[in-house]
């Protein structure tokens, strides 16, 4: 049996005995249906640079597979961050620390999620 299915949707196919081949008399013709499932929907975090306080700050998150388009979600940002539709994380950090952060995405199939956790650590600012 051959065929790469493209889309979702129906494929041909042809399907031949290996001991007797495929003589003209012996063909036939049909469809199958073939579900072809998106990519496993993954989280992409490039190592999040650390900020400081009163500073503003802004990081990207991705996602690869899954059906887009994405929901994001974060749990532990520190105060002053949010995360937007788009996975950019932002705003001006208020609190000083070490935060976990756990970024979260949410595709728009099934829905499937895929997290990814991380360290942000904010320091104070540096008096010069």
């Amino acid at each position: 049996m051959k065929g790469i299915a493209m889309r979702l949707g129906l494929l041909a196919v042809l399907i031949c005995s290996f001991s007797i081949g495929c003589a003209a008399q012996q063909k036939a013709t049909g469809t199958l249906p073939v579900t072809v499932a998106p990519a496993t929907l993954v989280v992409t975090l490039t190592p999040l640079p650390n900020g400081t306080v009163g500073v503003a700050y802004s990081a990207t998150v991705a996602a690869t597979g899954g059906t887009p388009p994405y929901t994001w979600t974060a749990t532990g940002l520190p105060p002053g961050l949010t995360i937007s539709s788009a996975g950019i994380i932002s705003g001006t950090p208020t609190t000083t620390g070490t935060y976990s952060v756990t970024v979260t995405v949410t595709d728009s199939s099934a829905p499937v999620a895929a997290v990814k956790k991380a360290s942000l650590i904010f320091a104070e600012p540096s008096s010069k």
